[in-house]
């Protein structure tokens, strides 16, 4: 009889530790503010190119110019410039729920456009993770801070 009673009652005990806690995550991640990202960010880049190796992008600039935010979408352009010229693609983006979290997608371009996935590392610099699945294929890192 001693062990159904004290069964019953650890039982009742767990059960009320489990209806009376709640998920603190979902009302965080909706009050945060997402951070005004428009401005020009400018940075380096480094990657690897499939059949050339590894690379520093060494004379390059790239310079993100976001134009326009509403709320968490973002749009704007991207310039990669070098001593011989520039060249500009269109982009857009996301930001995460958690306020940090940035996911980007750019037009054209030489290298037909991709994708770029990355977060805030600060209020004024950003890194992002750059893929293109062409061939052929390469991925870089840009590390960008807002001027």
């Amino acid at each position: 009889m001693k062990i159904i009673l004290c069964a019953g009652i650890l039982l009742v005990a767990v059960l009320i530790c489990g209806c009376t806690t709640s998920s603190q995550q979902s009302t965080v991640a909706a009050d945060i503010q997402p951070p005004n990202l428009i401005g020009n960010w400018t940075g380096t880049m480094t990657g690897y190119v499939y059949g050339i190796g590894y690379t520093n992008f060494s004379g390059y600039t790239m310079t993100l110019r976001i134009t326009e935010q509403n709320d968490r979408i973002f749009s704007g352009e991207i310039t990669f410039s070098e001593q011989s010229g520039w060249e500009s693609v269109a982009c857009a983006g996301a930001i995460g729920r958690d306020g940090r979290t940035i996911t980007l997608v750019e037009t054209g371009g030489a290298d037909g456009g991709g994708y770029s996935s990355g977060y805030l590392v600060a209020p004024d610099e950003m890194e992002l993770i750059y893929s293109v699945v062409s061939d052929p294929f390469s991925i870089a890192m840009d590390v960008l801070k807002k001027s």
